[in-house]
């Protein structure tokens, strides 16, 4: 009986010293702990099955009578695995063969697919993500035609780049959404301004030896964006949330031409201004430890005409994710951090 008393005074004492930490914690960083519930103190390890699909428009290598026609890879599923503590997070994306649907006799050719990326907050409400995506493997789709046009299979995109955002109000959990390292307790909603930074480098890998012919386009894209977000608690722990965010930006393209008659090299350049959507949405349940549910997201670059690189993206996955303990040494290593790069 005596033990049985002491584990319970030893788990108030817990309770009461974790919600100490968060009502000091909400008053250092200005928000309501009525509206947000922070896991600090946890460490936290997600998995997603999602369906990643990046389209591209690339206009000098579309030789079809079908402007829409678009390089898509041949993947169907990707899994990402990601780990979130304190105010870090790093996610890896892979395309197993068995899932993407990826073999040797698929007339769509083969994909391969590096996914990887970090974020973190360098305060509550300033946050950055940097991403690396690497795509080898495209096939050429005619919407109006049921097999592909052509497979690339030595065709490449990587892409590297950013984005840096606010969130202004700040009852309002960004992290409720993203990584789930937070749960909205009270709707709420807030907008978020960001600018957004990317480099995106071509390599089409295919020699055409009676012409001249399309080698490589190297792109840059840099867009501003004014978007909405908003968090709707539904029986206290299962949640939803839907997010719009508009933008413009500039798109500044160099693609490279080789002659094979003189094996030269010619070189062209375009600048243009290019619009923005993307949007968000999930539902799912949100508990202590254990969380789960879908999440899409939708992403559309509405280029000019003459620009070199256009993409849409569509995401649509399942997540499941727990909450652990944190670790001593990893929480010593972490505090250091914070404490000499400013981090709050």
């Amino acid at each position: 009986m005596k033990i049985f008393s002491l584990i319970f005074i030893l788990s108030t004492l817990n309770l009461c010293a974790q919600d100490e930490d968060e009502i000091i914690h909400a008053k250092t960083q200005g928000y309501n702990p009525e509206y947000r519930l922070n896991y600090f103190n946890k460490m936290i390890f997600q998995i997603d099955l999602n369906s990643d699909i990046d389209i591209y428009n690339i206009p000098k290598l579309n030789y079809t009578d079908n402007i829409e026609s678009a390089f898509i890879p041949n993947n169907i599923i990707k899994t990402k695995f990601s780990f979130d503590y304190k105010f870090l997070g790093l996610f890896i994306s892979v395309s197993p063969d068995f899932l993407s649907g990826n073999n040797v006799d698929s007339p769509y050719g083969k994909t391969k697919i590096l996914d990887l990326s970090f974020k973190f907050f360098y305060t509550d409400r300033l946050r950055q993500e940097v991403v690396f995506k690497s795509i080898k493997g495209f096939y050429l789709d005619d919407p109006e035609k049921e097999d592909p046009i052509e497979v690339f299979n030595d065709m490449e995109i990587n892409t590297i780049g950013g984005k840096t955002f606010y969130i202004i109000n700040r009852n309002f959990s960004y992290r409720a959404f993203e990584s789930l390292t937070e749960r909205q307790i009270k709707s709420d909603g807030s907008f978020i301004p960001s600018i957004a930074y990317y480099q995106n480098r071509l390599n089409v890998n295919k020699v055409n030896n009676s012409e001249t012919y399309l080698s490589s386009i190297k792109s840059l894209d840099v867009f501003v964006q004014l978007g909405y977000m908003h968090n709707f608690v539904i029986y206290k722990k299962w949640f939803s949330t839907l997010g719009a965010h508009p933008g413009v930006g500039f798109n500044n393209s160099i693609d490279s031409f080789v002659n094979p008659a003189d094996n030269s090299n010619i070189q062209n350049k375009t600048a243009n201004i290019n619009f923005v959507l993307e949007s968000n949405f999930a539902v799912g349940y949100n508990n202590k430890n254990f969380f789960t549910g879908i999440r899409t997201n939708y992403r559309n670059l509405d280029f000019d005409s003459r620009t070199e690189i256009a993409s849409t993206k569509l995401s649509f996955g399942v997540f499941a994710g727990y909450r652990f303990d944190e670790n001593k040494t990893v929480k010593k290593g972490f505090e250091y951090i914070e404490k000499h790069l400013g981090i709050k």
